[in-house]
């Protein structure tokens, strides 16, 4: 597992001693004597020419990056904030489907000095709509 974060880190376009950190190796030695083996130098060559053909980035490849960086992160609030991208990224937020009503009534008149008459007119009412009515 170490050796494939090592292969994807490089091939992906950070120097040795950098994917070695961000892979977990102990020492950059160590790093520089991972990446020599034939068959890690096989598979970062591999993956550099896949990149080269398309650079295939998706929700997945971004969901690994959130990943990462949640892993990462040094306070709670980095992880918060991590979260919330990752809820972002997979549509998990419920947006706000409330429906608002803007009325625009004859420029300059205020609703609050007009007569109960006047307003029951501009919601199409009549004045016997405010009596009670015995069914």
């Amino acid at each position: 597992m170490q050796q494939e974060k090592l292969v994807s880190l490089i091939a992906s376009g950070m120097t040795i001693a950098a994917a070695g950190r961000g892979a977990g190796y102990s020492s950059p030695q160590a790093t520089y004597a991972a990446a020599k083996i034939p068959e890690v130098q096989q598979a970062i060559e591999y993956f550099r020419q896949e990149m080269r053909e398309e650079v295939k980035f998706t929700n997945q490849h971004a969901h690994m990056m959130y990943m990462e960086a949640y892993n990462a992160s040094a306070t709670a609030t980095e992880m918060k904030n991590t979260t919330d991208s990752l809820v972002k990224l997979h549509g998990l937020a419920a947006p706000d489907n409330a429906t608002q009503v803007n009325i625009n009534i004859n420029g300059t008149r205020q609703l609050e000095r007009m007569t109960d008459e006047d307003l029951l007119k501009i919601a199409g009412k009549d004045m016997d709509y405010l009596e009670p009515k015995s069914d």
